[in-house]
């Protein structure tokens, strides 16, 4: 099935929001706004809303959709916008769409970074910072994080910001603390700079080259033993089987893809049913290749959010999902698998030089469970024909569940 045919099937089914159709499809957001869409973010609860996250001529902005007459919700959205932050109100459709800045829930946008007063906040933190300064969006999932650069005096050097919702700035700060870059010398992590009450954490900017598919062996052998290190960092204890990766965000295609979630479910408890105990440790939690940038032989893990303590197969398992979910979409299943086959071997030598604890002999199944939670993306982010990309991602997941050696 098209894209297109399974976006207005899933908008078929939720009449509760008329504006439905427009978050799914850039190109109808694009006739309303006059102006070119890419949607390229999507967090959808059926019957009751949807957030995204589009360019719109080159413009980072919020569409939300709401069930018409939801005035509360509108009220909330613009009462820190500004005129010139609304691209479009239309709430008799249920549908506002404002510059991606005024993301009401992520206050430290509005109070610090639009405001003006992050630079004078670093410099009193001890990080100088010059006037006048306009921070780099490098990320945005709205209502939930912002991450930013801000470039400092010092030439190759500067500052991310990460601002966040709610709950997800304490969250942030304790991933950080179980992290000690000072037991991991040979692996540069970036360090706290600065924190503010309303949400927003500095960090050290880390310079070089994010890696990606076309990673070679020896730095796929460096960057394991750079991951073994960050393993060893941390407290070491038997934490049994669990592991965190869900397909339960999946649901919201079920109208599209009924029988492959079906399959994904009895995939995901197969391998859950294989899953062995192990011993655990500090794990980054959210490993992809993207996560990791070298600058010359050194190697450096950024994006710590989600640090935990956990089984260390499920670092090297994230990293594969995520390559293979790359690949899948323009090569297929063959070439993902390929991939992930390629990667494997020099990832897990270079672990095992500086991980001197055991593994677990599941890594066949932890993938699988990261290649699920994952089965999602192809949707979310207005993946071209996302039905067919997430069929096949389940359908990998599955060949994958029987595997039980850890290299």
């Amino acid at each position: 099935m098209r894209s297109a045919d399974a976006h207005a099937l899933i908008a078929e089914r939720d009449p509760a929001l008329p504006a439905l159709p427009e978050l799914l499809d850039g190109a109808l957001l694009g006739q309303r706004l006059g102006a070119p869409v890419t949607r390229t973010y999507l967090r959808y609860k059926p019957g009751t809303s949807a957030v995204a996250l589009v360019d719109v001529a080159g413009r980072p902005a919020i569409a939300q959709a709401w069930r018409p007459g939801a005035g509360d919700k509108r009220g909330k959205a613009l009462k820190d916008a500004g005129a010139e932050d609304i691209l479009l109100d239309d709430p008799d459709a249920g549908l506002l769409v404002l510059d991606a800045l005024a993301d009401r829930k992520i206050p430290a946008l509005r109070l610090l970074v639009r405001s003006g007063r992050v630079g004078p906040w670093l410099t009193r933190a001890g990080h100088p910072m010059p006037g006048g300064f306009e921070p780099e969006t490098l990320a945005h999932k709205p209502a939930r994080r912002w991450v930013g650069r801000v470039p400092a005096d010092a030439p190759g050097s500067g500052v991310v910001l990460r601002a966040y919702a709610g709950d997800g700035y304490g969250e942030a700060l304790a991933a950080h603390g179980l992290v000690d870059p000072d037991r991991c010398p040979s692996v540069r992590l970036p360090r706290v700079v600065a924190t503010h009450r309303r949400g927003l954490i500095a960090l050290e900017y880390l310079p070089g080259r994010t890696l990606d598919t076309t990673v070679s062996a020896a730095t796929l052998r460096r960057l394991g033993a750079s991951l073994g290190e960050l393993h060893a960092s941390g407290p070491s204890d038997v934490i049994g089987a669990a592991h965190p990766a869900t397909i339960d965000g999946l649901s919201v295609t079920s109208p599209v893809l009924g029988d492959a979630l079906d399959e994904g479910r009895r995939v995901e408890e197969a391998a859950r049913a294989a899953l062995r105990p192990g011993p655990g440790s500090v794990v980054h939690g959210d490993f992809s290749l993207d996560q990791v940038v070298a600058d010359g032989h050194d190697i450096g893990l950024i994006d710590l959010d989600r640090v935990r303590l956990g089984n260390p197969q499920d670092d090297i398992a994230s990293l594969l999902a995520a390559a293979g979910a790359t690949a899948l979409p323009h090569g297929g299943a063959p070439a993902a698998a390929a991939l992930m086959d390629r990667l494997r071997a020099p990832l897990v030598a270079g672990h095992a030089s500086t991980w001197s604890g055991p593994l677990t002999d599941d890594l066949g199944p932890r993938t699988a469970l990261e290649l699920l939670a994952r089965a999602g993306e192809p949707f979310r982010s207005g993946c071209a024909e996302w039905p067919t990309v997430t069929e096949e991602l389940i359908t990998l997941a599955g060949s994958l569940v029987a595997g039980r050696a850890a290299a």
